[in-house]
C-alpha cells in the first residue's frame, strides 16, 4: 500500500521564514517591520492607522502561537484593503482580488470540520479508540486545510454632514467552515446603499480560485447565494442618540472613520474564536465597536510588539531595544489599553519562561548543539524591562 505524502505545513502569509524555525516568527524585511511599527505607535497613540498596514498587522497575529491557548486555532487571511465603487458610479473595469498563491494552495486542501459529531468533525484528530485510525486521522489533519476565513475590508465613501471624513469601513469574511461569505455593516447611515455596492462589487470580482471566473447566472447559483448580509448592528446609532441628546450637537455624530476599529474588532474576534463554529455572530456590543475589549486590541498590541521583538530584538543591543519600545508608550487617556496590554505583555512573558525551562532540560539531556543560541535567546526572554519603559 503507498505510503501517503504529507505536504509541508503552511506558514502564516504572507512571510518568509527560516527553515528551521519553529515558533513561525516571520523574517520581516523592512518594509513590513515598518508596517506592524505603524500600527503599534497608533494603538499607543489612540489614533487611526494606516490603512495599508492593517491587514499586514492582522496576518502577523497568525504567527507565533506556539504555547498558547490558540496555538491549534485555524487562520485567518486579510487581503490588501478594497476601494468599493459608489453607487452612482459605473464600473469601467472588474474588480480584481489576487489571493497570495499559499493561500491558494490551502484553499485546494480540504477543510476539516471543527463541528464535533457530523460526518466531517468525526475527522478529527482523537475522536476514536483505533490507534490505527488516530494515526491516519493525524495524517489528515497535517494534510488538511490552515485557514478558516479569508477576509476583505472594504472601504466605502459616504457624505456626512458635520463631519469631514468620507470614508466607511465594512468586512466580508469567507468562513469555509459553513462555506459562505458574511458581509458586517456596523454603520447606521446609508446602509442599504453599502449593501447594493457590495453586491455588485462579488457580482463582478474577479477572483481566481475563490470565485467561478465569469459573472452570469452560474456565479449566482454557487457564489452570491452563499453570500450573507448581516447589517444588526446599533451600537453607533444608540451612541450618537445619546451624544445628540446630552447636548453635544453636530459633535455628537459618530465619525464615518471610526468604524476601521469595528472592523478590527470583529476581526480580531473571529480570529480568537477560530474554534467556535458560530464565531460569525459578532455581537452588537460597544467594546467590540469600538475594539477596546480585553481581547481585541490590547491583544493584538502585545502581540505585535513581541513578534516584533523576537524578529529584530536578538540582534539589537539592550539600548537599541529600548529605543524602540519607548516609542509605544500608551497615552493615559488610554487605560483600558493600558491596563490590558501589560497583562497580555505578561502572558506572553509567561511563554518566554516556560521556553527558558524547555531549553534548560535540553540542556541538561546534552544538546549542546544549539546551547550558545538558546542561552543567548535565554537572556532575551526576561523582559521585565519592558514594562519600565512603556510605563505600565
Amino acid at each position: 500500500m503507498p505510503r501517503s505524502v504529507v505536504t509541508p505545513p503552511i506558514k502564516p502569509v504572507p512571510f518568509e521564514y527560516d527553515e528551521d524555525d519553529r515558533r513561525n516568527i516571520p523574517n520581516l524585511d523592512d518594509e513590513e517591520f515598518d508596517h506592524l511599527t505603524a500600527v503599534l505607535k497608533a494603538l499607543a497613540r489612540g489614533s487611526y492607522p494606516r490603512l495599508d498596514s492593517v491587514p499586514l498587522a492582522l496576518n502577523a497575529y497568525n504567527c507565533n502561537r506556539r504555547g498558547t491557548a490558540d496555538e491549534g486555532n485555524p487562520w485567518a487571511y486579510f487581503h490588501p484593503i478594497t476601494t468599493i465603487t459608489p453607487e452612482e458610479v459605473p464600473l469601467k473595469k472588474r474588480p480584481v482580488v489576487q489571493l497570495d498563491d499559499r493561500i491558494l494552495d490551502d484553499l485546494k486542501k480540504p477543510w476539516v470540520s471543527i463541528r464535533v459529531g457530523d460526518k466531517f468533525g468525526a475527522n478529527q484528530p482523537g475522536r476514536g479508540n483505533n490507534k490505527g485510525k488516530q494515526q491516519q486521522q493525524r495524517q489528515q489533519q497535517r494534510n488538511s486545510a490552515q485557514y478558516r476565513f479569508i477576509c476583505f475590508i472594504h472601504k466605502h465613501r459616504i457624505d456626512r454632514k458635520g463631519t469631514s471624513q468620507k470614508g466607511v469601513h465594512t468586512i466580508s469574511i469567507w468562513d469555509r467552515e459553513w462555506d459562505e461569505l458574511t458581509y458586517h455593516d456596523t454603520y447606521h447611515i446609508n446602509r442599504a446603499q453599502r449593501r447594493r455596492e457590495i453586491k455588485r462589487f462579488w457580482s463582478h470580482a474577479l477572483a481566481p480560485g475563490l470565485i467561478a471566473d465569469a459573472p452570469g447566472p452560474a456565479r449566482d447559483a454557487s457564489f452570491l447565494a452563499r453570500v450573507r448580509y448581516r447589517t444588526v448592528y446599533h451600537v453607533s446609532e444608540r451612541l450618537e442618540d445619546t451624544l445628540l441628546r446630552s447636548g453635544a450637537g453636530g459633535a455628537g455624530a459618530v465619525p464615518p472613520r471610526h468604524t476601521l476599529w469595528a472592523v478590527l474588532g470583529a476581526a480580531l474576534f473571529h480570529m480568537n474564536g477560530a474554534r467556535d463554529p458560530h464565531v460569525g455572530i459578532v455581537p452588537d456590543r460597544l467594546e467590540l465597536f469600538g475594539a477596546h475589549a480585553r481581547p481585541l486590541l490590547p491583544r493584538l498590541f502585545a502581540h505585535l510588539l513581541w513578534l516584533c521583538l523576537d524578529c529584530r530584538g536578538p540582534r539589537w543591543t539592550a539600548a537599541q531595544r529600548e529605543a524602540y519600545v519607548r516609542q509605544f508608550r500608551i497615552l493615559d487617556r488610554l487605560r483600558w489599553l493600558k491596563t490590558w496590554a501589560r497583562e497580555h505583555l505578561e502572558g506572553y512573558g509567561e511563554r518566554e519562561r516556560e521556553r527558558e525551562r524547555e531549553r534548560e532540560r535540553e540542556r541538561e539531556a546534552g544538546d549542546s548543539e544549539t546551547m550558545g543560541e538558546e542561552r543567548q535567546e535565554e537572556e532575551e526572554g526576561s523582559r521585565e524591562w519592558m514594562y519600565a519603559v512603556l510605563k505600565i
